[in-house]
Formats: structure tokens, sequence, C-alpha cells
């Protein structure tokens, strides 16, 4: 289920990169040939420049809320996030952002594994809007980010019902190589990672202040430091444990203007 919902979410990105760009081609197109009309000696040297909109250095500060973990949830997934994120726009072309959430797990493997977590997340970085000299307020965003996570996961095997005596109990583990078992249920194990994202996605400007938009976040672990008695299946902020996977948000932003004396 969690996978569907992934690749439509992938699938639907990809077919708005491929509208809104062919848009974009084609306001331009339209531009130049309006503009190409024009008698060459009567248009001045720098009218090209006089075109680009000019953002004083503070435009603003902007405020985002990630749809997309709620909404995974809310369709079944396993696992829940949310986030909000708080950036500074300078000339309308870098964003330094920070990102702060929480996320949550609560899933049982193939083989009968329960996995469970739930701790906060931070995110700090800076996005490019490679649209900055456009007109229109739309954006085309490219970002880098560090992260991290410190929390605590429990790891417990499925447990049995007691044809004799009722109840359930946890299985033990046997061990092929020192031979006995043990109880395979270790709850509070901790762990950290750092990570590295490369984000990229486009923000649409809907109403006066307010934008939204999808954004592909390529995450590469740094580092990380797990329980003895096994792995985490999920990393609050980074997704499913590994060294990288890719990620998906869906973000509604509010842009708080400055305030002009």
């Amino acid at each position: 289920m969690e996978r569907r919902i992934f690749g439509f979410s992938v699938i639907s990105l990809i077919l708005c990169l491929f509208i809104a760009l062919p848009l974009q081609a084609q306001y331009n197109n339209s531009s130049t040939s309006q503009t190409d009309k024009r008698p060459v000696a009567r248009k001045p040297k720098k009218e090209k420049e006089k075109d680009i909109p000019v953002y004083p250095l503070l435009n603003g500060l902007e405020v985002g809320l990630d749809l997309w973990g709620p909404g995974s949830a809310l369709l079944g997934s396993d696992n829940f996030s949310t986030e909000v994120s708080a950036a500074l726009n300078l000339k309308n072309r870098f964003f330094p952002t920070v990102e702060l959430g929480y996320g949550s797990s609560d899933s049982w493997s193939d083989d009968g594994i329960h996995y469970k977590t739930s701790a906060p997340y931070f995110r700090v970085g800076v996005d490019y809007n490679a649209f900055f000299k456009k007109k229109f307020q739309h954006r085309l965003m490219v970002g880098v980010r560090y992260a991290m996570s410190s929390f605590k996961y429990d790891i417990a095997s499925l447990g049995i019902d007691d044809p004799i005596y009722g109840g359930s109990y946890n299985p033990n583990i046997e061990d092929d190589i020192w031979g006995g078992s043990v109880p395979y249920n270790h709850p509070g194990m901790k762990s950290t990672m750092q990570w590295f994202e490369l984000c990229g996605g486009i923000r649409a400007h809907v109403w006066r202040n307010l934008y939204m938009g999808w954004s592909l976040r390529f995450k590469f672990r740094l580092s990380a430091s797990t329980g003895p008695y096994g792995d985490p299946a999920y990393v609050p902020g980074f997704g499913s444990y590994g060294s990288n996977t890719l990620g998906i948000t869906y973000t509604i932003i509010y842009k708080f203007p400055v305030l002009q004396r």
C-alpha cells in the first residue's frame, strides 16, 4: 500500500514537471516573438535588465507545513511524520531553511518482528530559486540539507499463544553459532543518525502570499549508531533504515512580507 502511494506521488511530481516546464517555455517564446516585432533601433540596450524584478535583500519570512506525512498515514501507512519549516527569503533567490519534525512507526516485518519508535528530528540547509529572474511568482527550487535524529526503538518477535496455560509469550531466538537461546524482546535501544539531502521541486504561487508544492529528497546516510540486538526499521525524518533512500514532501507555505518603513 505504502509503495503504491509513494509511486503515485512520484509519478504526479514528474507530470507536474512535464506540464510546468513546457508552459514556461511557451511563455518565454511568446514574449520573445512579441519583442522581435519591435524595431531593433528603438529597443534600449538595458531593456532586459529593467524587466528583471528587483527584490530587497530580506524579502520575507516563510513558514511551511508538510501535508504528505499525515496524508500517507491516513491512507494506511505504518509510518507517520509531521514537520514545520521556516525560511528567510533573500532577494527571492536564496532561502536559508530550518525544518523541525516528528516521526513515528509501529510496524511488523514479514518474518514477524515488531518495530516501534517515535522521536523528533531536524534539518538545516538552503534552497535556490532557479526562477528568480522571472516576473511570475512560481519557483523551481533546488537545495541541500544536513539532518539528524536521536531516538529509541523497540524490537520484539511475534508473540505466540500458549495452548496449555493460555496467554501469549515471546519465543526465544536460537543462536546457530554459539548455541543456546535468548528472548528476542529488546525495548528502548538507542540510535542516532546523521544524513545529507539533495532536494528539488516546484512551488506554485496559489494566491497572494500562499504557495504550495512538491519536493523530492534524495537522502544519504553520513553516520549511524544502532542498538546491539538489531537495526531500526525506520528512522524519524530519514525513512526506512539503510545507506540511502528517497523521500517526498508536499508543503503549504505562507510568506510574511517585510514591513516597509
